[in-house]
């Protein structure tokens, strides 16, 4: 059996943070722009990752490269460490710069913008360097389209299987169609992802924003986490205009990507064909039309376009698992809490930015569970579960079923375990489900109106933890916590 790939993961692991410390010169450049104190503490942090990113590439740099193949073992450690020294490093200019001095919380702060995580524990985010407020935004971006996917076209240099990494980080369950492209994926991503961006940022500088308040909730918007730069969230704008943008620039986050390149570079009407991306639409239009009524036939609140672009706006806010709002849903009743908290279980399309269970999943478990009834009535007919007009494989419907499992139990254990924090039954289990699913906001205190700050530090590491696993589609992170895994 072959050894573990030690510098193959020191490799990966140090180019990442180079790439990091680039990004933080960004934030410095916009601290230098503004004449802040705090970019002396950003070049700081730029330096002592870009040391530590050189220091891993070369302690990982001897080595064979034809003879040293990877296996899962060495994939799924190196993306899940990145993503650890990602947000461990990105804590470095909250604390030099003294605008978060506790490390729990900087870490928090970092965790929850690189796993695209609208939670935070700023209680004055106004008083916020824009320097880190824009570092705050672009770890969200960074983290939204996948930092792993950066490296993708260097993995050669290093002899990997850039497939085997994509299989690792990708969200949803259609991984295989693109593991023999796997650059040419990459490229067109990063193209959409990009173009969406720049788009956004022109869009939203139209309307009340300014430049900075526009690239900040642009790079948040369109990788669906949710910082903002004021505590009120979009609130605070009172734009009908910009909450419009804001809504169409989440809706792209949370579309498949590729499809997304396909339909603008060649006029290509296949997303609409696309079985997922209806059931996307469809679920956006009901919760959209059903809140409207309640809200309108109950009087929470009055006048049809307010409160249409209200609940627009919250649902695909939820299904996104983007964690802006313009209204804290919690005063509407416990009704629109479970209406919720549905919505940000399965959430948006695979290939896009928005965490959750993803939909295609939600489309096979409902197609499956079909086919029981069918099966009644007719036993010995051989039927099959298609998606997009292909026969999904036993093996993909058996993890599919383990991957729902999973997400439920660990929410669930979740809630139990939040629960002796100090938190209460209905805070627990709302933390826990939006959590794994990198949304945001909980219930209680913890809901759109409120911060993480009051969460014990033993509550804020554990959900660290469950922004990681959730990001990482539960698999990759579970994986290393059991023992034959590691075996030769």
């Amino acid at each position: 059996m072959q050894r573990f790939n030690y510098q193959f993961v020191l490799n990966t692991v140090g180019l990442l943070l180079l790439i990091e410390a680039v990004f933080m010169l960004f934030s410095a450049f916009v601290g230098e722009y503004y004449n802040e104190t705090a970019v002396n503490s950003i070049y700081l942090s730029a330096l002592i990752t870009s040391g530590s990113g050189a220091i891993l590439t070369l302690l990982g740099r001897k080595r064979k490269r034809k003879s040293a193949k990877l296996t899962k073992r060495e994939v799924y450690l190196t993306v899940t460490l990145s993503w650890l020294m990602m947000a461990l490093f990105g804590t470095l200019p909250y604390l030099f710069s003294g605008a978060i001095p506790s490390f729990t919380n900087a870490f928090f702060e970092s965790m929850c913008g690189f796993t695209t995580t609208g939670s935070s524990t700023l209680v004055n985010i106004e008083a916020f360097p824009r320097s880190l407020h824009f570092w705050r935004s672009f770890t969200q971006w960074i983290g939204g389209f996948g930092i792993i996917i950066f490296v993708m076209s260097f993995m050669p240099v290093f002899g990997g299987s850039s497939g085997q990494f994509y299989e690792a980080e990708a969200t949803g369950i259609a991984e295989d169609q693109f593991r023999p492209r796997v650059k040419e994926v990459t490229k067109h991503m990063t193209l959409t992802y990009l173009g969406l961006t720049v788009v956004g940022f022109i869009f939203l500088l139209a309307g009340p924003m300014d430049a900075f308040d526009a690239a900040c909730h642009t790079l948040s918007a369109i990788s669906t986490g949710g910082f903002s730069t004021k505590q009120a969230s979009i609130a605070f704008f009172n734009s009908p205009y910009t909450e419009y943008v804001i809504t169409i620039i989440m809706f792209f986050g949370g579309t498949n990507f590729m499809l997304l390149y396909t339909f603008f570079t060649r006029f290509s009407f296949s997303l609409f064909r696309e079985e997922e991306f209806r059931w996307y639409v469809g679920i956006i239009m009901l919760f959209t039309v059903g809140i409207t009524a309640l809200l309108l036939s109950t009087g929470e609140m009055e006048g049809l376009e307010q409160t249409f672009r209200t609940a627009l706006f919250q649902v695909i806010a939820a299904i996104t698992t983007t964690g802006y709002a313009t209204v804290d849903f919690q005063l509407w009743g416990h009704v629109y809490w479970l209406l919720f908290l549905a919505m940000i279980l399965f959430c948006g399309c695979e290939g896009s930015t928005s965490g959750g269970m993803k939909i295609s999943r939600l489309v096979v478990l409902s197609k499956s569970s079909f086919l029981v009834f069918k099966k009644q009535v007719h036993p010995d007919a051989l039927y099959r579960v298609k998606l997009n007009g292909k026969v999904i494989a036993g093996e993909t419907a058996s993890k599919i079923l383990a991957f729902v499992f999973l997400y439920l139990s660990l929410a669930a254990i979740s809630t139990l375990i939040l629960s002796f924090t100090g938190m209460t039954f209905e805070e627990s289990i709302g933390v826990s489900i939006s959590t794994i699913s990198s949304y945001g906001f909980g219930l209680g205190s913890y809901g759109p109106s409120g911060t993480f700050e009051s969460a014990t530090v033993f509550a804020k590491y554990y959900l660290t933890f469950l922004m990681l696993v959730g990001r990482l589609e539960v698999f990759t992170v579970l994986s290393l916590f059991i023992p034959s895994f590691w075996r030769r």
